[in-house]
C-alpha cells in the first residue's frame, strides 16, 4: 500500500499483534489506568533526564527493540503502546493527536514517569514528540525526530497527489484517508501546524535516505514528487530549534531504529541530546555527532 507523505508503512498497520518480543535486560512491563482504559509501558534503566519513545501509525513499543536495551543503559528510558495498538486498550470512536498527547499526560503522571525528558518520536510519533515538547516546555529537555512526519503533512500531500494521476493508488492511499487507527489525520495536523518553534530545546532530526517504505508501488513520477516532499518537511523540522542538527541516515529507509538499518544513528543522536540536557550546553556541530560514510551532516 502507497502512503505519500504521512509516515506510514505496511509494517506499521498489523491487524494482528505481533509475538512478544523479549529483550535482554528488559522488564515485563506494565499496565496503566489513563482513566477507564489501560496503557502498556515499558521502561528500563536508571537516571535522568527519561527517554521517551514513541512510534509511527500503527505501531507500538516494539519498533524500538533493536534501541531500547541501549538507551537504558545511559538513562530511564519508556516506551510504550498508544491506544488501541500493540497491548493497549482503545479509545472509543475516532480521536487525534490532541488526545493521544493527553492520554501520554496521565500515563506519565500515573506511572511516576518523572521528568525532564527527552523525546524520541519517529514518523507521526515525530508529530506527537513535538506536540507535547511544545505544550509542556518546562517538561522537555529535548527531542530527536526519526524521519518524522513534517508540518501540515495532511493537506501538503493531498496536493502532491494530481487527481489525473494514478488513480487506483490515489484511492487506495493510507495518507488520503481522513482517519487512519482511529486518528483523525486532517486534525491532528491542524494541531501540529499551530506549532512554528521548540525555542532553543536541544533537537537532532534524523532523516532517511532511501525512503522506498513510504512510497512503495509509486509510478516515478509520483515517487519524486513525493520524496522531494517529504525531504523539504524534514529540512522544515530542523528549523524547528536554534539549537539543532540534521542528519541523514545513508543506508537506511524509513524505519532508521530497525534492526539491519542504521540504530547506532538513532542511539548516538539519543546519547548527544542527553549530554547536552545533563551539560546544560548546546549541541556539538553535526559533524562532530556523526561520521563515517553511512551517515551526511545536512545543511
Amino acid at each position: 500500500m502507497l502512503a505519500c507523505g504521512c509516515g506510514f508503512d505496511a509494517r506499521e498497520d498489523r491487524s494482528e499483534k505481533p509475538p512478544k518480543v523479549t529483550l535482554p535486560g528488559v522488564g515485563s512491563g506494565e499496565f496503566v489506568d489513563v482513566g477507564g482504559r489501560r496503557l502498556y509501558v515499558e521502561c528500563i534503566g536508571s537516571g535522568s533526564p527519561t527517554v521517551l519513545l514513541e512510534a509511527g501509525f500503527g505501531g507500538s513499543s516494539r519498533n524500538w527493540i533493536a534501541v531500547l536495551p541501549n538507551l537504558g543503559r545511559m538513562t530511564r528510558t519508556c516506551a510504550y503502546d498508544r491506544a488501541g495498538l500493540g497491548d493497549s486498550d482503545a479509545i472509543p470512536g475516532v480521536h487525534d493527536a490532541g488526545d493521544e498527547v493527553r492520554d501520554l499526560e496521565r500515563l506519565l503522571d500515573r506511572a511516576r514517569i518523572e521528568p525532564p525528558y527527552v523525546l524520541v518520536g519517529h514518523s507521526y510519533g515525530g508529530l506527537l514528540a513535538r506536540l507535547f515538547a511544545h505544550t509542556h516546555p518546562d517538561q522537555t529537555g529535548g527531542v530527536v525526530l526519526v524521519d518524522a512526519q513534517g508540518r501540515d503533512a495532511f493537506r501538503r500531500g493531498r496536493e502532491a497527489w494530481p487527481e489525473s494521476l494514478a488513480p487506483k493508488l490515489r484511492r487506495n492511499s493510507l495518507f488520503l484517508k481522513p482517519v487512519v487507527n482511529g486518528v483523525d489525520q486532517r486534525a491532528s495536523a491542524a494541531l501540529d501546524n499551530r506549532l512554528r518553534s521548540l525555542r532553543d530545546r536541544p533537537l537532532i532530526v534524523i532523516s532517511a535516505a532511501r525512503e522506498r517504505d513510504l512510497f512503495r508501488d509509486a509510478p516515478p513520477r509520483l515517487y519524486r514528487s513525493s520524496l522531494r516532499l517529504w525531504r523539504e518537511m524534514q529540512a522544515e523540522l530542523a528549523t524547528l530549534s536554534s539549537d539543532r542538527a540534521h542528519v541523514i541516515a545513508l543506508r537506511s529507509d524509513h524505519f532508521v531504529q530497525d534492526p539491519g538499518e542504521q540504530p547506532d544513528v538513532v542511539i548516538a543522536a539519543v546519547a548527544a541530546v542527553l549530554r547536552a540536557v545533563r551539560d546544560g550546553a548546546a549541541l556539538p556541530p553535526c559533524e562532530q555527532l556523526f561520521s563515517g560514510p553511512d551517515v551526511r551532516c545536512f545543511g
